[in-house]
């Protein structure tokens, strides 16, 4: 796997590299080898300045053996061998104006925005630097001030009183699509506020149960109830998964 990603790199680098825009290029990997599912490269490409529009991308990843740009062009997604990889162009400036908001305190912008990006800035492995952006970057975001997770917490607390409240509404007049929407709505409040109560980043989807476990501060049987709320047993009632969660919310609001 070492070597599939060392060559991966070396490809993808032999195109951005001669980009004058480029500032950084970083890359996470996800799943366990090529023949799990969930397995893709991704790689952040920091720029400052324009990039090439979509169709000169596709030219210049001629390894790429399928491309496919996202609508706004912010994303492309290429096939080399057999391999996915995934590249996300972020704009110097705007990466500049999220971290100066969560600096600064907490700002509306910041609270309420999820933190994920921060996550891959601090995570990702860095495999090209123009300069001192990225190191300096992550140093901020390593210390950020208590004002910015104040925040967050608490706008993920009003956010989990409405939710619940929804989810309680859906579950007692049966409407079925309303309930799994506040349901999906409680578990990503519930998940960001728990995350901002242990001072970490949100981690990709596809490990996040598996990091939400890991936190060193949960609420009161935290793991089975979630494991209630996530079993699609016809048995357990929307009523008493309601029930489960209003437990869960009093618990996780009690942590900070």
């Amino acid at each position: 796997m070492d070597a599939i990603l060392r060559t991966t790199n070396e490809q993808i680098l032999g195109v951005l590299q001669g980009w004058d825009s480029l500032e950084a290029l970083s890359v996470l990997r996800f799943g366990t080898d090529r023949y799990d599912p969930s397995f893709f490269i991704s790689y952040d490409v920091y720029h400052r300045g324009p990039i090439p529009e979509p169709g000169e991308r596709e030219q210049l990843f001629t390894f790429a053996v399928s491309f496919e740009s996202t609508r706004d062009g912010e994303k492309d997604r290429i096939m080399v061998e057999d391999i996915p990889v995934r590249l996300e162009y972020k704009p110097v400036d705007q990466v500049d104006r999220l971290v100066l908001a969560a600096s600064d305190g907490g700002a509306a912008e910041a609270s309420v925005t999820s933190t994920y990006g921060f996550f891959r800035l601090l995570q990702a492995t860095a495999i090209l630097e123009r300069g001192d952006w990225l190191r300096s970057t992550r140093k901020t975001l390593q210390y950020l001030p208590d004002a910015f997770w104040a925040a967050r917490i608490a706008a993920y607390q009003a956010r989990m009183d409405h939710v619940l409240a929804d989810l309680t509404s859906a579950a007692y007049a049966g409407e079925a699509l309303f309930y799994q929407l506040s349901l999906a709505a409680f578990l990503e409040a519930l998940s960001s506020l728990l995350f901002a109560v242990n001072r970490e980043f949100e981690p990709p989807g596809r490990t996040l149960q598996e990091s939400l476990l890991a936190l060193p501060v949960l609420p009161e049987e935290f793991e089975t109830r979630l494991a209630y709320l996530l079993r699609s047993d016809v048995a357990i009632s929307d009523t008493r998964r309601r029930e489960i969660a209003r437990l869960i919310t009093l618990s996780a609001l009690r942590l900070s």
